[in-house]
């Protein structure tokens, strides 16, 4: 499973339409999630979606009677709707949302102040979005991540399909170019015995 992230936009829906392209189109991740506080990815789908309803009448007409540019116009609507699907946003404080990748727990809070000891305990990776930059600290085990806000020009990917095995955290600027990847520790034993 592949999970993106992208931090606060706030309102600069070019940026985040950029983003959003980048990380389902060419890094191919399952969801996307926004960590921001603002209603700016909320904005931005209403803007792009189109009746669900309407786009499926159209299917069925433009399979009976349509032509090469009818399937064309349809097949886009189509791939911008599955495009709109994997967009989530984070739950408003003091909610949490709990991801798996592999073994490992994933705890997404848009605010870092409404994590408490419990929720740290428990994760191997704590993704949280109101952060001034993009910041990677590691404690033991565990680590914090945050892409910062968008304006600051990076978005975030956890990876359990990556090249090293395990799973990999990365930072990723809107170019494509990664600029921290990290291996997340698994649950694993803890203690190895040599036979």
């Amino acid at each position: 499973m592949r999970l993106g992230f992208i931090g606060p936009a706030n309102t600069d829906a070019v940026a985040l339409e950029r983003a959003a392209k980048l990380l389902i189109c060419d890094l191919e991740v399952d969801a996307v999630i926004y960590l921001g506080e603002d209603d700016a990815l909320g904005d931005f789908v209403a803007a792009h979606e189109s009746d669900g309803n309407g786009l499926e009448q159209r299917v069925a007409e433009v399979a009976a009677t349509g032509s090469a540019d009818d399937i064309e116009d349809v097949l886009r609507k189509l791939r911008g709707a599955r495009y709109l699907g994997k967009l989530r946003v984070a739950p408003p404080a003091p909610r949490r949302a709990m991801e798996m990748l592999d073994d490992r727990i994933v705890l997404i809070v848009r605010n870092k102040s409404t994590i408490g000891e419990e929720d740290v305990i428990n994760s191997n990776v704590v993704v949280y979005g109101d952060a001034t930059e993009l910041m990677f600290k590691r404690f033991g085990p565990r680590c914090f991540f945050s892409p910062g806000p968008l304006g600051m020009g990076h978005i975030g990917l956890l990876d359990d399909r990556s090249e090293s095995g395990g799973v990999v955290l990365k930072a990723i600027d809107l170019s494509g170019e990664v600029s921290l990847s990290e291996p997340i520790q698994g649950r694993g034993a803890k203690v190895m015995v040599a036979p």
